[in-house]
């Protein structure tokens, strides 16, 4: 007997689809495309995918560890916690939405030679005749040789499904580009092969070199970046970006991993997701440039360990397990059919080298970008994202770890939290007179993203409302030289403690005061402290001091947009003059194009992974006491 199916309809957009009895909304919802805030993955520990089901029979099971009996009675309830019983109309807040963010695309650009591993070649060759009866591939490869200075004996690596097209291509009367057949001589035949260093991985009639094209992906946890560039001008076309959709199965890599060892094809799944978001990018970038999927012919991609791992379909468990290891350091080729990637069905993936567990390529593209790697001066480097990836050094040695601080940047965690999507407060000033916000999209907001977070701590640490502990002052307990209207602010609220009124519920889209709560207050410090205890770890282990550090360089989304006055006064960054801190952009995406343009780049890239050294910060005897003290705030700022 099929099982029964039922269908769920979703308001306000109206989408409705069909699934099993016994589907949970939370994955429904999945299935309408709509994405639910869900740190947790939908695992029943975040509580911030409600929704309400205003028609039809369902059954709901754990629902109450985050919602009133008053609530629940009113339909609320969690997504992943409530079971399609029949057909259901379910009402989706703003507030369990997961809005496509802002995502940077631009990072530093270096200048190289541009040198890419896939090129074309076009050559021609003399007809066969009875007194000249070599093979076509022995004919064309002799061409070949000649232009490329290479011995005519030296065989060619070709696929036999290649190696099928040479027949009709190398004979071909319609032009593939120019010059056409118009150009050759009488007892001439010509053909544009497709080289990958020695190897041939296509054949087209006519001379196609003018027509080459590349893609590179910055896969992060939270977001997905793709930029199309002509590998014959090394010029960028078009550059695309999505949220990463794996975030339906959680915020941080670690519910991903998960994912993968507790559900059947998990797995096939997590890799489904990346490959058809990337497909979809490239299908925008072709479609943006004007160019022909079948003329790009290879892609490369960067990511953190974990990532490149789902991407690849490699088991990554043991990620998640002590020692923390992966299966693969090193970067890989691979064709892109076989890791389903819709370029040039004959086409190439390359996938950058990581360095340890939780340091990925995504760092490894980082230092090839800035160039840390060449440096004489000592400088260290942060990746602020899903989680804070920190390195060190300079081009005699360079020290890396890594930190689970980013999902509170992002919004995870935090009471009001969310992306830096329309909506999101993304700036916070307390002027003389008032609390002063800016919000993305201009329009009515609907909570705090990770720069606001930052901004709204900083400026009550300044104004006296929160200590150096972290702890937020009640109404009574405020100095006396604090402003009557921030005083005002300062709040008991009954579910979430004490709290600072950012914008009062009147000039919000849902209608609910948006507050920083005491709790952010703490999981920031957290992030925060993790972070600044990975830099003192760092310097520790390379025996500097802050003097000693010329330049900080902010890469990622998060990095890009953060105020540094700001950030030093929570202690996210060290003291330094602001000067000396720099933002760099996607440099992950940076590094990513720079191995796509330049062959040569690979082998650095090799050598940042092989020579960087990875630090557990776990490991070390007093990271527990220096993590304590970098949760506390700083009480004074000396480089304003």
């Amino acid at each position: 007997m099929d099982d029964k199916e039922y269908k769920v309809t979703f308001e306000p957009e109206g989408k409705s689809v069909f699934v099993p009895e016994g589907t949970s909304l939370y994955e429904a919802a999945g299935e309408a495309g709509i994405i639910l805030k869900a740190e947790c993955g939908g695992g029943g520990v975040c509580g911030n995918c409600r929704v309400v089901v205003t028609k039809g029979a369902f059954e709901q099971k754990g629902s109450e560890r985050f919602l009133t009996p008053k609530e629940i009675g009113g339909g609320e309830v969690l997504a992943c916690r409530a079971s399609v019983k029949g057909d259901m109309v379910v009402e989706i807040p703003l507030t369990s939405r997961l809005f496509e963010q802002k995502i940077l695309t631009d990072g530093v650009e270096t200048e190289l030679r541009l040198s890419p591993n896939i090129r074309k070649l076009f050559v021609k060759v003399k007809e066969p005749t009875l007194e000249d009866q070599r093979a076509d591939l022995d004919r064309v490869w002799a061409a070949v040789s000649t232009a490329l200075e290479k011995t005519a004996e030296t065989p060619p690596k070709v696929a036999l499904d290649v190696l099928r097209m040479l027949p009709e291509a190398l004979r071909s009367k319609e032009p593939g580009g120019s010059p056409g057949p118009g150009t050759l001589k009488e007892g001439e035949l010509s053909v544009t092969l497709v080289l990958d260093g020695d190897e041939i991985v296509g054949f087209e009639a006519g001379d196609t070199t003018a027509s080459i094209f590349g893609v590179a992906f910055d896969i992060g946890t939270t977001t997905v970046v793709g930029y199309l560039l002509d590998l014959a001008t090394g010029k960028q076309l078009a550059v695309a970006a999505r949220t990463n959709p794996q975030t339906s199965y959680g915020d941080d890599v670690i519910a991903r991993i998960n994912y993968t060892m507790t559900k059947k094809d998990g797995l096939e799944e997590m890799h489904r997701r990346i490959s058809s978001c990337m497909n979809d990018i490239i299908a925008e970038l072709a479609r943006s440039a004007g160019v022909e999927r079948e003329a790009i012919y290879e892609a490369t991609t960067t990511g953190n360990t974990t990532m490149n791992h789902l991407f690849l379909k490699i088991d990554p468990r043991n990620l998640a397990l002590n020692p923390y290891v992966g299966a693969l350091r090193s970067s890989i080729e691979e064709r892109a059919e076989a890791l389903d990637v819709r370029i040039n069905r004959f086409g190439k993936v390359y996938a950058m080298p990581s360095i340890g567990g939780f340091v990925g390529g995504d760092t490894v593209a980082v230092i090839l970008a800035s160039e840390l790697h060449r440096s004489e001066k000592l400088k260290f480097a942060l990746d602020i994202g899903t989680n804070g990836e920190l390195v060190m050094g300079n081009r005699e040695r360079l020290v890396a770890c890594s930190t689970a601080a980013g999902p509170a940047f992002e919004g995870a965690r935090i009471t009001f939290g969310m992306r830096a999507s329309d909506g999101a407060i993304e700036k916070v000033v307390i002027t003389e007179r008032a609390v002063e916000v800016n919000v993305i999209g201009n329009a009515k907001p609907i909570g705090l993203c990770g720069t606001a977070l930052i901004d709204a701590i900083a400026e009550l640490i300044k104004a006296g409302v929160i200590n150096s502990h972290g702890r937020m002052l009640r109404a009574e307990e405020l100095p006396s030289s604090v402003p009557d209207f921030i005083r005002r602010r300062v709040v008991v609220h009954g579910k979430h403690g004490a709290s600072f009124v950012i914008v009062a519920g009147n000039d919000t889209q849902t209608g609910e005061d948006i507050l920083l709560t005491q709790k952010d207050v703490r999981e920031t410090q957290l992030a925060k402290g993790a972070i600044f205890a990975g830099y003192q770890i760092l310097k520790s282990v390379l025996g500097v001091s802050d003097e000693d550090v010329t330049e900080v360089l902010l890469a990622g989304a998060f990095g890009n947009y953060i105020r540094r006055e700001q950030a030093k006064r929570i202690g996210l960054l060290p003291d330094l003059p602001s000067g000396k801190i720099k933002f760099i952009g996607n440099a992950a995406g940076s590094g990513a194009k720079m191995v796509l343009l330049a062959k040569e780049l690979r082998d650095e890239a090799r050598e940042i992974s092989r020579k960087t050294e990875y630090i557990e910060l776990a490991v070390k005897a007093d990271f527990h006491r220096i993590f304590a003290d970098s949760m506390f705030f700083p009480e004074s700022i000396a480089c304003e």
